[in-house]
Formats: C-alpha cells, structure tokens, sequence
C-alpha cells in the first residue's frame, strides 16, 4: 500500500483485516452452535446454560467483528474499493455493500439475543421462544452469508 494522508489506521489495516476475519470465524462457530441450542429447545432439549454462553459470546463476537471491519473500512475504502473494485468489478462493490448492510441489521439481533439470553428459560417462558430463535437465527444466517460474501470479495481484490 502507498500511504495516503487522512486515511485513519491505515498503517494498522491489514492486521485490522485479519483480526476482523479471524474474530468472524470465532462468531461462525459461536451463532452455529447457538442456533443447536436453540434447536434443542424446541425439540424439548433445554440446555440454558449453553444459551446463555453462546448468546454472550455471539453478542461479544459480533461487536468486536463489527468494530475490527469499521475500523479496517477507511483503508479498504480508498486501496481497494475505490481504487479498483468500483472500477472494475461493481459486483464485488455491490456485495460488499449488502453484505455490510446486513451486518448493521443483524448487530441489534445479536446484541437483543446476549440481553434476551441472560433471563430466559424455555421451559418457564415457552412464550419467547419464537422472538429468542429470531434474534438467534437471524444473526446466524447473516454471519454466514457476510462469510462467503467476504470471501468472495477478498478473492476479487483484498487489501
């Protein structure tokens, strides 16, 4: 990379990149099994205690992702995205832009499933267990989606 003045943490942002997917691997494994859990409970299998871990550690997970991606974003805007991606492979530019969208939606889900997590108990509550499984779910799928999204954009052009 040339240095460009202005551009923050850019000395920091492949490092920020590779913390970012590696704290975005973690979060897979965390919603995945999260989600069996949560599978569990609708089949009668009540493992609470595994809940609650796993939906502080998605919420956990998902914030330090979000923030390792937001503070890597400067230098990807302008080496890779302007520099190239917007040029010459819109497509890639367009998932991008999907695939972070999608990280803004599902960041409240996340953190609503850590806070739902610390009191809820399927067996006493069976009522919430339809919202708890959408603020699991719905994180999940969208961890994965931004996964292969990322990776597919970092094939096209990485930093």
């Amino acid at each position: 990379m040339r240095p460009v003045a202005g551009i923050a943490f850019e000395a920091a942002a492949r490092v920020l990149v590779v913390l970012h997917a590696l704290a975005a691997f973690a979060l897979a494994g965390a919603v995945t099994h999260h989600a069996i859990v949560v599978l569990g409970y609708f089949r009668g299998i009540y493992r609470v205690r595994l809940g609650k871990i796993y939906g502080a550690t998605v919420g956990v997970l998902f914030l330090l992702t979000f923030v390792l991606g937001g503070t890597a974003y400067p230098a990807f805007r302008y080496y890779v995205r302007a520099l190239y991606l917007d040029r010459y492979e819109p497509w890639a530019s367009n998932l991008f832009d999907i695939k972070e969208h999608l990280s803004s939606l599902a960041l409240p889900l996340a953190l609503a499933g850590w806070a739902l997590s610390r009191s809820f108990d399927p067996k006493t509550q069976p009522g919430l267990l339809w919202p708890y499984a959408l603020v699991t779910f719905g994180p999940a799928v969208v961890v994965w989606f931004n996964i292969v999204a990322g990776l597919i954009v970092t094939l096209e052009r990485g930093l």
